[in-house]
């Protein structure tokens, strides 16, 4: 049986963005129902907002049905963003060529720098935060992690397994 290392669990958590839309679904509200008492608003104004209000309050919804897990054994890295990658995905670390740790500063995700690489797959609700994984195979994986300096810890009691790179 594998040994776990360390265990993590996310949900979708942005406040600014859920903020926002809740802002944005609230104007929109305000503009349907202003219908009712201004004169220059057509009832398909007011039907358009209405709409536009329940395509973002289902936008909301989705956000916070995101769940992510994250697994770490002496055998393998297994996540699972859901409802987005339908079951777990499992690396090997047999399979792994290289780990690499990734620490961006908390604003980072508002500004260029956690945009995705070619050709890599992203599995994260935090920012650019996490291990970025390349396969032997040449597969590049970045799997996030809100609390790094735990996963750098659990990482450095089990350095004679694997190589993690800072």
């Amino acid at each position: 049986m594998a040994h776990k290392i360390y265990e993590e669990r996310q949900r979708y958590h942005d406040r600014i963005v859920t903020a926002l839309l809740g802002a944005a679904i609230l104007g929109l509200l305000y503009g349907a129902a202003s219908y009712f008492w201004r004169t220059d608003i057509t009832l398909l104004y007011s039907l358009i907002c209405l709409a536009l209000a329940g395509g973002l309050g289902y936008a909301l919804w989705w956000l916070t049905q995101l769940r992510y897990k994250l697994v770490i054994t002496d055998k393998k890295v297994k996540f699972k963003l859901k409802p987005l990658t339908g079951g777990a995905r499992k690396i090997a670390w047999e399979d792994i060529d290289s780990c690499t740790l990734v620490k961006t500063p908390g604003m980072a995700k508002w500004h260029g720098s956690n945009l995705a690489h070619p050709g890599e797959k992203i599995y994260t609700l935090d920012g650019r935060n996490g291990l970025m994984i390349v396969t032997k195979d040449g597969h590049r994986y970045f799997i996030g992690c809100q609390n790094i300096e735990d996963l750098r810890k659990a990482l450095s009691q089990e350095a004679d397994i694997w190589k993690v790179e800072d």
